[in-house]
């Protein structure tokens, strides 16, 4: 365009000129003429101004991105560097250490691991990132491996103790896996971290521990005959613990649920019900007694509690979704005493909760009295990392063993169960009519609510309400029913 605009200035100018010289004009025509002269040179001046500023304002604008680039440059540079250093440092203290660490993805294979992991496998410089777990482990050392990551990547930690072949001869190993990420609701993979452990011999024979299990004691070898009866009736020759894992990862575990009736008018306002757990097989539903045990014995208890908890939320988000008007009750939920030591728990209810986008004080966990004393500070904490989430919880099977309320001293319950025990003798007994009564007053001073456990018929319901016991459940109640039926809930009742 200016380029135009000169070409146009000078051939106006040649005209002019040769006007001027060839014609007798007017002074104001000469006048007219030199004023437009006058205006095209000075539209190429501005012009050209612009051009310039433009060109420099361009050219500091190119500096400046310049500039940016030489610093974006340098901090990647110092970021790969800082990274590098940490690699290193991470290689460097995984390395030192004396126990084997290796991940396995969810495909089984191995993807990351230390020296003393790479130099058990036999070649200190073999590359093992990808190699199949069934390629770097035989028979049961494999058979456990695989078990027990089965159940990490349900989002549970396990260890065990295990005896390893080795070319030197075979070793007694303690294993530990560990899900990755903590808390996530689908682990990507686990960490294993194995740690020799040295032989164990007799002080007199100097035998190693293997050579030591002639000796049982007895108590200990009809607690293995009575475990031994119960895995046989459950799994017949299916191996228990991988029995209870494939009922996990295919869903053959039930949940049902059981009304919790209030019996005074402040207790109307809450719609309350227990989850109870149920494993389906050819036969029908098996009751818990027939599997909670052997799932105990073997570790699967904080597994089958993070199921219990995934399957609910699952439940009620979905029943949430095909009617809006469904309101979630309080669910009650028993917590086992080895999930009370897993500290990847809290983690799994919180990722959970956010998952479905459920409230927490929809949920409410039942500890057992029995295992509150030997677990008062998991239980503690426990609720200090739930309670700011709205969850709340209910001391079960009170009275069950010796009635104490010391823990109450430090732990706030919303709810006691009066156990069993207790309210099956109200009718019959004066001095366990005597021992409710009492509990109940306690509760009252404390502000714990009270639940009657098992009433099984209304002469029961009506001598517990005297007492002024707030809530009843039982088959006398409500039967259990499946999860997925929803039943009707009372407006305006929470």
């Amino acid at each position: 365009m200016p380029f135009l605009t000169v070409i146009a200035v000078l051939v106006l100018s040649i005209a002019l000129v040769i006007t001027m010289y060839y014609t007798l004009l007017e002074l104001q025509w000469i006048a007219f003429l030199l004023g437009v002269l006058f205006a095209a040179v000075l539209s190429i001046v501005t012009q050209s101004v612009k051009v310039q500023w433009r060109l420099v304002r361009r050219d500091a604008q190119l500096r400046r991105k310049k500039e940016l680039l030489a610093e974006e440059v340098a901090r990647t540079e110092r970021g790969t560097q800082v990274l590098k250093m940490a690699e290193l440092r991470h290689r460097t203290v995984l390395d030192g250490l004396p126990l084997m660490v290796f991940f396995v993805d969810r495909e089984e294979r191995c993807r990351h691991y230390n020296r003393a992991f790479q130099e058990w496998c036999g070649d200190g410089s073999a590359d093992l990132t990808g190699v199949p777990l069934k390629d770097l482990f035989d028979g049961d050392a494999y058979a456990a491996l695989s078990s027990g990551g089965r159940e990490a990547l349900l989002g549970a930690a396990v260890q065990y103790e295990a005896r390893w072949p080795h070319a030197e001869g075979d070793r007694h190993v303690f294993v530990k896996l560990m899900p990755y990420p903590a808390g996530a609701q689908t682990p990507s993979g686990y960490y294993a971290f194995v740690t020799i452990l040295p032989a164990v011999r007799s002080p007199a024979a100097g035998l190693a521990a293997p050579d030591l299990a002639a000796e049982i004691a007895p108590e200990a070898a009809s607690e293995a005959v009575y475990f031994d009866a119960m895995e046989q009736q459950l799994t017949t020759d299916e191996d228990p613990r991988e029995y209870l894992l494939r009922a996990l990862e295919e869903d053959q575990f039930i949940l049902l649920e059981q009304r919790i009736e209030p019996l005074t008018p402040e207790g109307s306002n809450t719609n309350a019900r227990e989850i109870l757990l149920r494993l389906e097989e050819r036969e029908g539903l098996l009751p818990p007694g027939r599997f909670f045990e052997v799932a105990e014995r073997h570790g699967l208890m904080p597994a089958i509690d993070r199921w219990v908890i995934r399957k609910l939320l699952k439940s009620c988000a979905s029943m949430k979704s095909a009617d809006h008007a469904w309101r979630m009750p309080l669910y009650c939920l028993n917590v086992s005493a080895a999930t009370l030591r897993d500290r990847g728990f809290v983690n799994h209810v919180r990722a959970q909760l956010q998952h479905w986008d459920i409230s927490g004080n929809r949920l409410c966990f039942e500890i057992n009295h029995g295992a509150l004393a030997d677990s008062q500070a998991e239980v503690g904490s426990l609720m200090d990392q739930l309670r700011p989430h709205g969850c709340q919880f209910t001391v079960d099977g009170f009275g069950s063993h010796k009635v104490s309320f010391a823990p109450f001293k430090t732990l706030r319950f919303d709810f006691l169960k009066i156990d069993r025990s207790i309210i099956d003798q109200v009718l019959h007994s004066e001095s366990e009519l005597v021992r409710a009564r009492a509990i109940v007053h306690a509760c009252g001073k404390i502000g714990v609510k009270t639940i009657a456990q098992f009433v099984q018929h209304e002469a029961i319901r009506v001598k517990i309400a005297e007492i002024g016991v707030d809530y009843v459940q039982g088959f006398g109640v409500d039967k259990p029913g499946p999860l997925a039926v929803i039943k009707p809930v009372i407006a305006g009742v929470g």
